[in-house]
């Protein structure tokens, strides 16, 4: 049984009632979509999007299988069919096997309204990288359990953790689409910017290809400096961003804590209106091709990747992505990676003898706790200090450090050839001679 999208003569911009009801009348060709709604920002309304864009899908009836991928259980619990105690979760069946009992998908499975079933998560998904590791194929333990009832829906919605993870290359690599919201702030620009890298890679080591487009959420409204930054991204990401915006609503924080999606809780609400509107221009888009480089598209049951693909994917996407949290220097393919965990500080910069000692001109870029900053170092030995709001400081991740004649200690970056060119960490291990010296 096949369940139907719609395929348009000519794909007109979302915004216009007048081509959203001739769309309806278009033409119609039967397939299934398969969407993950990702970013590894927390905060940025992921969960919220993923619920509100299901409960609208389904209002236009369409059969809509939200799949909760996120071990926080925020999609499970903001629906009205969290109320009840489930009888299982997305994570025995990733998991394979309940006892000697195995689960399926649909046993896990949940109507929450017509139209739209549920499969929920709680917080033993957080311990599946560890029982699977080691296995291989584990990244398309979701695509294969999608299998069995790829035919009964029209879309697909997968709600993912903030990180990127064993879940969410499950969720990649079994998903032909991608929704990633993101506030309108320039960390969120510079996020996106490595997660579509992210992408690229995955297609780069798996064959298989994501079609990703950006959603501008929590968006005020009234304040210049944000309207210049959404306009920013929206110039930066050109054709991957939706034309549509979710405006700021609290209504929309209410209606999750009710368990409930905006159109059950509050119909008069920009909430309400902007998620109808962005369930209307996914409805208007032209659908992409079910077959992708890698073959058929995994959530139909290819599995193409090989038994070691998430290997090579976890690889990969470090160096892309670079890193999330404090490091000792890592080499990337732009330089050497310097990372300091500083939460309250106001100016953090890095000085050494690659800049003359001069911490002027070399401030470190903020994202949240984390303060980064790429530097091209050639082959050799490097020394270095943080400032933190005028303090000097040695970078407490590295262990290699060399004493100053003043009674201080620098910390030391040793690089040859081989790792200025091979994007890994730094081997930071103290010498003998590093020893004799602090």
């Amino acid at each position: 049984m096949l369940y139907r999208d719609l395929m348009l003569y000519d794909a007109p911009q979302c915004g216009d009632c007048q081509n959203y009801e001739g769309a309806k009348r278009a033409k119609e060709v039967y397939f299934m979509r398969s969407i993950t709604v990702m970013n590894q920002k927390g905060g940025c309304g992921k969960t919220i999007t993923a619920i509100n864009l299901s409960a609208f899908l389904a209002r236009e009836k369409r059969k809509v299988l939200l799949v909760d991928m996120d071990p926080q259980g925020h999609a499970t619990l903001g629906l009205p069919s969290a109320s009840t105690q489930p009888a299982g979760t997305i994570y025995e069946v990733l998991l394979g096997a309940k006892g000697k009992t195995q689960i399926c998908l649909r046993d896990v499975t949940r109507r929450v309204f017509d139209n739209l079933d549920l499969v929920p998560a709680d917080i033993l998904l957080s311990a599946l990288s560890e029982k699977l590791a080691g296995l291989p194929g584990r990244e398309n333990r979701l695509s294969e359990a999608l299998r069995e009832v790829r035919d009964e829906y029209d879309y697909i919605i997968v709600d993912c953790p903030p990180h990127v993870g064993l879940l969410t290359f499950n969720a990649m690599l079994a998903c032909s689409e991608a929704i990633i919201p993101l506030d309108p702030s320039f960390f969120a620009l510079h996020g996106i910017g490595k997660l579509l890298e992210t992408l690229e890679v995955v297609e780069k080591t798996t064959g298989h290809r994501l079609t990703a487009r950006a959603l501008i959420t929590l968006y005020p409204g009234r304040s210049e400096f944000v309207r210049e930054v959404a306009e920013e991204i929206r110039k930066y990401l050109g054709d991957l961003s939706f034309n549509t915006v979710i405006r700021y609503s609290v209504k929309l924080s209410e209606a999750a804590s009710h368990g409930q999606p905006i159109a059950q809780y509050c119909t008069r609400c920009v909430g309400f209106l902007d998620y109808r509107e962005l369930a209307r221009e996914v409805l208007l888009q032209e659908p992409g091709e079910p077959a992708r480089a890698g073959g058929e598209n995994t959530a139909q049951g290819t599995g193409t990747s090989s038994p070691h693909a998430l290997d090579g994917v976890v690889h990969e996407v470090a160096r892309a992505s670079e890193i999330t949290g404090p490091a000792p220097p890592t080499v990337t393919k732009e330089g050497v990676l310097f990372t300091l965990e500083a939460p309250d500080a106001h100016c953090v910069q890095i000085a050494g003898d690659f800049n003359g000692w001069v911490p002027v001109g070399s401030e470190m870029e903020n994202a949240g706790r984390i303060w980064r900053k790429v530097i091209s170092l050639p082959p050799g030995r490097h020394r270095y200090r943080y400032v933190v709001d005028g303090t000097w400081q040695t970078d407490p991740l590295n262990p290699q450090v060399e004493g100053t004649p003043y009674g201080d200690q620098n910390s030391v970056v040793v690089l040859d050839k081989a790792e200025a060119s091979g994007g890994r960490t730094v081997t930071c291990t103290p010498n003998q001679e590093t020893q004799n010296r602090a």
